[in-house]
């Protein structure tokens, strides 16, 4: 797939793509294969993003980063959804992974900047997949797992989410059969027990929530700001009250409280 049309399919922000085509025009750099194996090999990520990163240069922006794992994604991964037949949509919604945190950050900061380059390896190496509302990630790291994860723009009801689970399934029988008795883990501030406090029994969070049993809760992480308090770090009286979830935790962490990430494991 040529590069534009795969920016195009991805729907990139015709700013971010006016940026990745002037790069690709007057890009002189050569990546030695030993470099993209890495990135595609999930023991070497690391490895290989800081390969790319050094041979790349200054990348404030992070364009440079973005055009070489995209044009990996639309010859590589492309080529490999094509070979085993897995559907082009869900090719699409996988790799607009980088759309959703280039839009993401232009939401939080009013500019464009990919900052994901350590993550993005995950769906180019056919690790991760997004199947309807959620992701799905294959892990083999000794012990296997399946671990799902939720995208900022998930859709969350109850329908939506068991939809999405029904259709993972089909793909795993399909695709990843040695998978099926595989069991699937969230990680997330969403299996946060106090969440039922905050929001009520019958929230999407909670219902979602419901679907797990939880296995450990750590009160020292704290990357759930991030997500709740989209580029704010520090816990104080500056916290912004848009939502219900952001006033009850605010009040919550204010009377020196801590919240966490949990991890669950999904009920049979």
């Amino acid at each position: 797939m040529k590069n534009i049309e795969l920016y195009k399919l991805l729907e990139i922000p015709d700013e971010v793509e006016k940026k990745l085509v002037e790069y690709g025009n007057m890009r002189n750099v050569h990546l030695p294969d030993t470099t993209v194996r890495k990135v595609l090999n999930r023991s070497e990520w690391s490895e290989g993003i800081g390969e790319l990163q050094e041979a790349l240069g200054d990348d404030p922006d992070g364009i440079k980063m973005l055009w070489e794992l995209l044009n990996i994604a639309g010859t590589y991964s492309y080529t490999e959804y094509i070979k085993h037949n897995i559907s082009m949509d869900i090719f699409a919604d996988t790799m607009k992974f980088c759309t959703r945190f280039l839009k993401e950050h232009y939401r939080n900061f009013q500019t464009y900047q990919f900052i994901w380059a350590w993550w993005f390896p995950r769906q180019i190496s056919l690790n991760e997949f997004r199947i309807g509302a959620l992701e799905y990630e294959f892990v083999d790291e000794g012990k296997r797992e399946i671990e799902i994860h939720i995208p900022s723009d998930a859709d969350l009801r109850k329908e939506q989410v068991a939809l999405s689970l029904e259709s993972f399934y089909a793909f795993r029988r399909k695709y990843f059969a040695g998978w099926e008795a595989v069991c699937l883990t969230c990680s997330t501030w969403m299996l946060m027990p106090e969440l039922k406090e905050f929001l009520g029994e019958n929230s999407n969070i909670v219902l979602f929530q419901n679907l797990f049993e939880i296995e450990n809760v750590d009160y020292e992480a704290t990357w759930y700001m991030g997500w709740i308090f989209p580029g704010i770090q520090t816990i104080d009286e500056q916290l912004p009250e848009k939502t219900m979830l952001q006033r009850k935790l605010k009040q919550y962490l204010l009377s020196g409280k801590k919240f966490g990430i949990a991890k669950g494991r999904l009920k049979a």
